[in-house]
């Protein structure tokens, strides 16, 4: 469920006495946007059984009443107010349980839902890898493109899924409060392949979707045209920051999320000249994998594509902010 349509709840609830609940969702069981003390928590109305056992986690806690007939489940922040990663969390457990075609799997999938993001904000922070650092960059060069391009601050903060997506908390890189999706890949020149990380994340659908490809290429000692990483990142930090603390809170919940330490001075090495933008509308006959036809028990499925291949499903770069009405 995108934050567009849960954080105005929240900040209706937060902004009345404690104990202020407003529904969420009814399917398959009663989801609720509370006011814990000044605390945003999320209300389940669901039953678990001795053995299903839910762990508080980095930044919330987890009360689970079994009185057998008034059983819920109530995820709590442990800040006052409605933290970033605090909404990411309600973000994707909504977002995982709405799928379900019953309560038993829609509890199942709750309490599943929490323990993966409790292990992700809870992972050993260290340094990103190469691989990491150039999707972090191209996602942040079609950030600031779109920002440049007259999309408010907050609403491309917003959008930028990346830092999640790639950890298995989301499917794309930028989700806009219109269902808009798009995946953000870097290659090398020149480009040929690409990876895909997830079976869910170039799959058709009802909804616009788009495969960008930005190949990036290390800068020579000397170049005067380099983009240094670290740099990049520290300058687009201060665009979000004038935006206010709303955007500037949402991309500190981004960096944490992505365990992106600006302090190091180990990034400086990665200085990149980027090049054109090449644009992929994923829509009916792209190649993807059919999830129904996967067997059970088939799990982190990882693929690669062949960009030539694509060549059916080119659109012009250009198009694309027009379609999301930019100049």
């Amino acid at each position: 469920m995108n934050a567009s349509l849960v954080e105005p709840l929240f900040e209706q609830v937060l902004a009345a006495e404690s104990g202020r609940m407003m529904v969420i969702l009814q399917a398959p069981f009663m989801f609720a946007a509370v006011n814990d003390n000044g605390r945003a928590a999320l209300f389940a109305r669901v039953s678990l059984t001795p053995a299903q056992v839910v762990s508080d986690g980095q930044g919330f806690s987890v009360k689970t009443t079994r009185s057998g007939n008034n059983d819920y489940v109530q995820i709590t922040a442990n800040d006052r107010g409605l933290p970033p990663l605090f909404l990411k969390l309600v973000e994707y457990v909504l977002g995982r349980v709405a799928v379900s075609t019953s309560v038993d799997e829609g509890t199942e999938l709750l309490i599943r839902s929490i323990e993966e993001y409790r292990r992700f904000v809870g992972q050993r922070r260290g340094r990103l890898s190469e691989a990491l650092v150039r999707g972090t960059f191209a996602e942040l060069l079609f950030m600031r493109t779109i920002i440049a391009a007259g999309m408010s601050v907050e609403d491309a903060v917003t959008a930028w899924r990346g830092p999640w997506a790639k950890a298995g908390l989301g499917v794309h890189d930028f989700t806009f409060a219109n269902g808009r999706g798009i995946e953000v890949k870097s290659t090398h020149q020149p480009p040929g392949t690409i990876r895909v990380s997830s079976p869910r994340q170039l799959v058709p659908s009802e909804q616009p979707l788009d495969l960008l490809v930005l190949p990036v290429e290390d800068a020579p000692d000397g170049s005067t045209v380099a983009i240094p990483f670290r740099a990049y990142v520290h300058e687009t930090g201060e665009i979000v920051a004038a935006a206010g603390p709303g955007p500037g809170d949402k991309w500190d919940a981004a960096l944490e999320a992505l365990t992106l330490d600006l302090s190091d001075e180990w990034y400086d090495k990665y200085r990149f000249l980027p090049g054109e933008w090449r644009r992929f509308a994923v829509q009916q006959g792209f190649p993807h994998l059919d999830i129904p036809s996967l067997p059970a028990g088939i799990i982190d499925v990882h693929y690669s594509l062949e960009l030539l291949r694509l060549s059916p499903f080119a659109a012009p770069f250009s198009e694309l902010l027009s379609e999301m009405e930019l100049t």
